[in-house]
């Protein structure tokens, strides 16, 4: 499949590559990182502190390529220029809803997005593209010490309590002048309880307080709950948009790919971007040059 990326002196033979494919010479570091029978059943790698920047370079190099390569502008998000454009332009415009719906399909974006608009609101600078990545709001945020975002995993029991708890304190109107963000991730898990708090929030908003709903299921939501969002929906990303990131991403690694074997990458992602990410990241362990034959045999590993 041919892209239109440009990148420069980038280089990736198309040769035919007789190195042996021994999946056994897969570690346990490697193989931790895949969750189901196949990739397109992989699960999200939730919770993950933002990378922090200028960081140790050794321990950079210990964060696997999603984390790594997690976006940090609403330009870096792939596939979604919808979404990435109307957030942005919501923050230039200073029109900010009280409640947003982020629906579809795992490793799409959905959790990223959240998180930049979320750095976009707290953003100091005065120029149109936000956030900017160097104000001091900024730098905290991405440095995984920012206050302005509280995040919770619906499908954790314990995250249940705590959504309880954060939204029987949540502070008075107009006691602060930043943005205060609480993102609900897997939101379809959400009791009946939980929701009827959400609803008291969601009639008479706040100001300065956004809720990002974050859901693959958006049929087991309340529809008046629903009805009170603005809703975006993230599509399955394509293939040539994938191949374009692992291309970037391979450069930047300097890693030995065929190109063929990226398109074989992005065909077995399932429009998860995060699965395919994944699946380089493993295949990059090997230490070997990755070909289309390498990814069939990790493919079919795992089906």
């Amino acid at each position: 499949m041919g892209t239109s990326c440009d990148f420069g002196s980038s280089s990736f033979d198309s040769s035919s590559d007789e190195l042996s494919t021994n999946i056994g010479e897969l570690d346990m570091e490697s193989s931790s990182r895949l969750d189901g029978k196949r990739w397109s059943s992989c699960k999200s790698q939730d919770r993950i502190n933002l990378s922090a920047q200028g960081a140790d370079l050794a321990a950079a190099d210990q964060r696997s390529l999603t984390q790594k390569y997690r976006p940090k502008a609403f330009r870096e998000i792939v596939g979604q220029n919808i979404a990435a454009q109307s957030l942005s332009n919501a923050v230039m415009m200073e029109r900010i809803a009280p409640a947003y719906l982020f629906q579809g399909p795992r490793g799409t974006g959905k959790t990223s997005t959240a998180r930049i608009f979320s750095a976009a609101l707290s953003c100091l600078a005065t120029v149109d593209t936000k956030p900017c990545g160097i104000c001091k709001e900024c730098t905290e945020f991405f440095s995984g010490n920012g206050t302005n975002l509280i995040e919770v995993d619906a499908s954790n029991r314990k995250s249940v309590s705590r959504i309880k708890h954060l939204l029987d304190n949540i502070p008075p109107s107009g006691s602060s002048s930043h943005y205060k963000v609480f993102v609900a991730d897997e939101c379809h898990m959400v009791s009946s309880s939980v929701w009827s708090a959400f609803m008291k929030f969601l009639d008479e908003p706040l100001p300065r307080v956004v809720f990002i709903f974050i859901t693959i299921d958006p049929d087991n939501l309340p529809r008046a709950v629903i009805s009170r969002c603005q809703k975006y929906v993230f599509s399955r990303i394509k293939d040539i948009d994938t191949v374009c990131r692992l291309r970037k991403i391979c450069v930047k690694e300097n890693l030995d790919v065929e190109l063929a074997a990226l398109d074989l990458i992005a065909l077995n992602s399932d429009g998860s971007l995060r699965d395919a990410e994944t699946m380089l990241d493993q295949l990059s362990l090997l230490g070997k040059k990755i070909t289309p034959s390498l990814v069939n045999d990790l493919v079919i590993l795992f089906l």
